[in-house]
Order: structure tokens, then sequence, then C-alpha cells
């Protein structure tokens, strides 16, 4: 699909309509930038010096993210997230992006993973604790519970101890602070500021004193999470350990001269690791949740599973592996709301994808949302069916079809964890309650930086064995 000499006029849209659109309505999964020109899997526009293309076939996105890897970089956009987190996997880039994901690679690898697993189990117990309180029906926002819980577990896998005080605290404000993100990153979209200027501002914005909300809220956040994690790091300095915590491993890798990493690098990993693991996790779960309860046999299938597997034991790291159906509605989940609804990349060096040029400094839309419903790679995109994600599926789908966590070298380095982490909720949440969606409550997906439910989900936790009859006749 690819060819080596530009040959194809690619089809264009009004760089001043999409423009005007993504300045009223803002970012929308469905809206001209990312839909392009109806039929064609191709798509040009330009507006204020910036030429952008849209892909919507999973060869041109292979192109970009495997074959050809080299001539991109991640977009300007990612300086907002480099100011936020530093210089981390996420916002690097070239031979500095190599050496340290080789670093790296280990310390979530499946031998490491296995040591974090109780930390990752404690948070969920303790949830789940204070969640049951004793009735049959329990009213829960699940989007706000999903974002307090992950936040706890991955805190309590990075740093050893949960953070559920944290969670409770700033989680009003992550809502705030990713819509405020979302403003920003259209108006870096229209306005193509350069990435000095964007750099200058980011760091004039991170030494303010103050600033107005909502993005003084969010400043406040990073300020609180950066002097944590500081304080931690410091800490576990003053006070070596044996904890296999990924803070442990952090400290504890080395390049291949023996050099740990440096303290700022450290620093800049564990806060990509806690706000980007938790976030689009949270997400990814509230989802699930969602789509579950619209499906009662696919609940139904899950709830036997996990009941047959787990019983009323504790769960060890080896159970995670038996709970394929669990798993499944995970990721069938991320394929209907992906968290990570578009991919942006911008070109360094020019160009060809299927004929079509592609000039040096151009911007790649990816729509992973788009790819994710093309009923070209998937059969009926709207029905729920975790049944393509069962291990005999998994591989009869294109690699670049489904993309929730990025995909080539730069696919998240988290994926395994992240995976682990939600069908470890999912299990434990399911053997107490099922989860329907409260009645008459308006439910719209939300493209901030990842795809949110606009008014967040709230759910009735109904316990198991208790029907909705019998809630109705007892209230």
């Amino acid at each position: 699909m690819t060819a080596t000499v530009a040959t194809q006029r690619t089809p264009r849209v009004s760089g001043v309509r999409v423009a005007q659109q993504t300045l009223l309505h803002g970012l929308r999964t469905d809206s001209l930038l990312i839909r392009g020109v109806e039929g064609s899997d191709i798509t040009r526009f330009t507006f204020n010096r910036r030429t952008a293309y849209v892909l919507k076939h999973p060869d041109y996105v292979d192109h970009v993210l495997h074959g050809a890897v080299d001539r991109y970089h991640k977009s300007i956009e990612y300086e907002l997230l480099r100011s936020v987190v530093g210089v981390s996997l996420f916002t690097d880039e070239d031979e500095s992006w190599r050496a340290h994901r080789m670093i790296l690679n280990p310390v979530l690898a499946k031998r490491h993973l296995t040591s974090v697993f109780e930390l990752m189990l404690g948070p969920i117990e303790t949830f789940m604790e204070r969640l049951d309180n004793g009735s049959n029906r329990i009213e829960v926002d699940m989007t706000q519970a999903m974002t307090e819980l992950t936040l706890d577990v991955v805190g309590s896998a990075l740093f050893g101890h949960g953070m559920a005080d944290l969670a409770r605290r700033i989680g009003p404000s992550v809502t705030d602070g990713l819509r405020a993100a979302e403003r920003a990153t259209r108006l870096m979209l229209l306005a193509n500021p350069p990435v000095w200027l964007v750099r200058l501002l980011a760091g004039v914005v991170d030494r303010a004193p103050a600033l107005p909300p909502p993005i003084g809220r969010l400043h406040q956040i990073m300020r609180t999470i950066d002097r944590m994690v500081w304080d931690v790091i410091h800490d576990r300095r003053a006070h070596p350990s044996d904890a296999e915590d990924v803070l442990g491993l952090l400290l504890s890798v080395q390049d291949e001269n023996g050099e740990p990493l440096p303290l700022r690098r450290v620093r800049d990993e564990a806060a990509t690791f806690l706000l980007a693991g938790h976030e689009t996790t949270a997400n990814a779960l509230s989802w699930m949740w969602y789509l579950l309860a619209l499906n009662p046999d696919a609940r139904a299938r899950m709830l036997a599973e996990v009941d047959a597997v787990l019983g009323d034991r504790r769960p060890g790291f080896d159970d995670v592996a038996k709970l394929p159906w669990t798993s499944a509605c995970v990721q069938e989940a991320m394929r209907v709301f992906s968290p990570a609804w578009v991919l942006p990349r911008r070109c360094i060096k020019d160009d060809v994808i299927a004929g079509h040029r592609i000039r040096r400094g151009s911007t790649i839309l990816i729509p992973i949302n788009s790819l994710h419903h093309d009923e070209r790679f998937w059969p009926e995109p709207e029905v729920f069916d975790p049944t393509r994600f069962l291990p005999e599926n998994v591989k009869s789908h294109h690699r670049s079809a489904y993309l929730p966590f990025g995909g080539g070298r730069r696919v998240c380095i988290g994926k395994s964890f992240a995976l682990i982490e939600a069908t470890l909720v999912t299990a434990l949440m399911s053997r107490q309650f099922v989860y329907d969606l409260a009645p008459g409550h308006p439910v719209e997906p939300e493209a901030t930086l990842t795809l949110r439910p606009r008014y967040g989900l709230k759910m009735i936790a109904r316990r198991r064995g208790v029907s909705t009859s019998d809630m109705a006749a007892a209230a």
C-alpha cells in the first residue's frame, strides 16, 4: 500500500471549515477534522500554514507507526504534556527515547509485574470494603470511583503505598484540567505556534505563583504531585530498601555503562506512570461497566468465569490468565470507546504514503476511534462483542486497526500493567455486585485528551442474588 513516488492527488477538505467547526464545537470524534473526505482513506487540509493529513486505513497507519517510524515524531501538542510530566518515554524522541526504552523495558516485564501484583490487590480490596455499606442497592458515580481507584492502584504499584486520600482530593480537578487541556490543544492545532514559543509559555505557566481556574487548579494539582513524587524519591534514596515497587525498579536500573537513571528522569517517568497510567485505565473501566450494563449476556458470562476461577479466594498473579472473557470485555470496551481516541504525529522527513506526498512539517492525525468503528475491519462495529479478543481471535485483526495503547515500537510500555489491572479490578468488583446504569442518566462521550463520559456515569451497584424487582419492592 505504500509507494516511494508521489502519484496520487490527495482529497482535501476546507481548512477554514475545519477551523471554524473546531473553534465552535471543540474536538469531537465525529468532526470534520477527524472524518475527512467520505470514501477516502487519506484527507488533507491546511489552515494557518499548517497542513494535516487524516489517515483512515490501517495500512497507512502501519507505515507511520512501523515502516517509516523514524520519519515521524510526536506532534507539537505533546509539548503541553512535556511541560507537565517532563521528559519521559511518553514525550521523548530519537536516540534518547531508544536508549531509555531499552533500559526501562525490563521494569514492566512479566517477572516484575508478578512482584507488584500484590501492591495492586490491596487498594482494590480496600475500595470494595468502602463501597459495601451493607445495602443491596448502592449508588455509584462510576467515573469518579474508577478515577480514584486506578490512581490508588497505580500509586501503590509505583510507591508501595496507596494514594486514596490524594485521589479523592484531586479527582474533580482532573476533569477540569483535562477540559482546559482540550481547549489548549484546540488552539494549538489552529494557531500553529513554533515549538520554542510553546516551551516558553509552558515555562512561564510553571513558574507563575497564581493562575485563574481551571488552569490554576491543574497547576496546583501538578505542584502537589511533583512535591509528593520528589519527597518519595528523596526518602527512598536516603533510606534504601529492597522494595519491589516500580519506583524501586526505576532507581535500580542502569545503562550500558553501569550508570543509574538521573533522578530527574526517575521523577519524570514516575509522574508519567502516575498520571497517564490511571486516567486511561479509569476511562476504559468506566466505559466497560456501561457496556456490560447494556449487554447482560456478556456480563453473565463474565460473572460465571469469575465465579469459576476465583470463587471466594484471594486471586494470584496466574489467575489473570485464566480470565480470558473478563480480559476480552475490557479490550472490547477499549475498541468501542477508546480512551486514547486520536494519535497525532509530525513528519520530520519528506515521505510518501500510498502515492500521497507527505511533506516535512506536516501533521498526521490517526483517528483511533474511527479505525475502531470501520466495518471493513470490524464486522458490526457498533456491537459489543468480546469474542473478538478471545486468545484464538486476537491475531485475526490488523495490528494497526486496534490502537488503544498506540502501536509500533512506541506502543505504551504500561500496556501489560494496564490490562492486568483492569482485569483484576473487573473480577474483584464483580464478586459481590453487578452494576446497572441509573435510570434516566445521560451518557455522551466527551473528547478531551482522553474519551470520557461527559456527565460521568451514575450507576447502581446491585448485590448479586438480589433482582431488580426485589429492590423495587423493598423501595
